[in-house]
């Protein structure tokens, strides 16, 4: 069986919704700059926080999608929000261990993993459209592919994510191994970095059958119709936002109470801030909220 990696576009950029946007937003955004001579979200003379986030978009495609909600941050706090760019879930993880970004979003394995190898702190976790809570992973596959289960996968090709990813690898994959399902019974095993890219490997395809989460047919526009989903995985807590431990206190405090002011469910500028995004708005979080990562990491580690 053959594994390959594949790039981030994954050939499926056609695909993204808005994406002349993000290019078009992208490009103004770093005329202005180069204009005014800010960096970051606000002026080179405030306090910068480097921030990194998983690489659910292109790191322009992030960047501009974030805009509104970083330059709120800016007014709330007054400091500067300066973009670290990642590739994959432990670029991520590696920022805020090395203190090369603050703060970041992550989803909940690289939370657990983070925490659980050098420590960080939770500011918040997010919420998506309805003020909800959680999210899940999925496998799916096209309609007419003739695969009804996870035991009719045997022999086929599959997708995954990052090996990071809560959704798009960590979840299935137990469901795999549960099922009595290896890698080895693939005849093909890609991993393609983003939710939509798995999702649209499927759709168009490339794959038999696919992992990702159900936030990724927000990101793509393809007719859902066209595909089945043979597996859901039980509720999962959204990604949280996470500070790295040199984060001065007071930097953090003013960080949290920002971002749970900015996301209030109810707060009349959600629209604007959170348009691009499928996060609708920040809750308090607690370490505990993950403990169902733990054990699903523990009884993978455990076979």
């Amino acid at each position: 069986m053959a594994h390959k990696e594949f790039p981030a576009n994954g050939g499926y950029m056609n695909h993204y919704r808005s994406i002349k946007d993000y290019v078009l937003g992208g490009l103004l955004l770093i005329l202005q700059i180069c204009l005014s001579g800010q960096s970051g979200y606000a002026q080179s003379s405030q306090e910068v926080i480097k921030v990194t986030i998983i690489p659910h978009r292109s790191n322009l495609g992030n960047e501009e999608a974030y805009n509104a909600f970083f330059s709120r941050m800016e007014v709330e706090t007054g400091y500067t929000f300066e973009w670290i760019g990642s590739k994959t879930y432990d670029d991520v993880i590696k920022n805020i261990k090395t203190g090369k970004a603050e703060m970041g979003y992550v989803g909940p394995f690289a939370y657990v993993d983070a925490q659980d190898s050098f420590g960080v702190r939770l500011i918040c976790r997010t919420l998506s459209e309805d003020s909800e809570e959680f999210y899940h992973s999925m496998i799916v596959t096209q309609k007419n592919s003739g695969i009804e289960n996870i035991q009719d996968l045997k022999g086929r090709t599959f997708a995954f994510t990052d090996p990071k990813s809560t959704s798009g690898y960590l979840f299935p994959m137990t469901q795999l191994k549960k099922s009595g399902i290896s890698l080895s019974d693939f005849s093909d095993v890609r991993y393609l970095k983003r939710h939509a890219n798995s999702l649209l490997a499927v759709y168009m395809g490339d794959v038999d059958a696919g992992a990702t989460s159900v936030t990724a047919v927000d990101k793509v526009d393809i007719d859902m119709d066209k595909l089945k989903i043979i597996w859901k995985s039980e509720p999962i807590y959204r990604g949280p936002w996470i500070a790295g431990n040199d984060l001065p206190d007071d930097k953090f405090e003013k960080i949290k109470k920002a971002m749970l002011k900015i996301g209030k469910p109810d707060r009349s500028e959600n629209d604007e801030i959170f348009n691009e995004l499928t996060t609708k708005g920040f809750i308090e979080a607690k370490d505990s909220d993950y403990d169902n990562i733990r054990e699903v990491i523990k009884w993978m580690k455990n076979q």
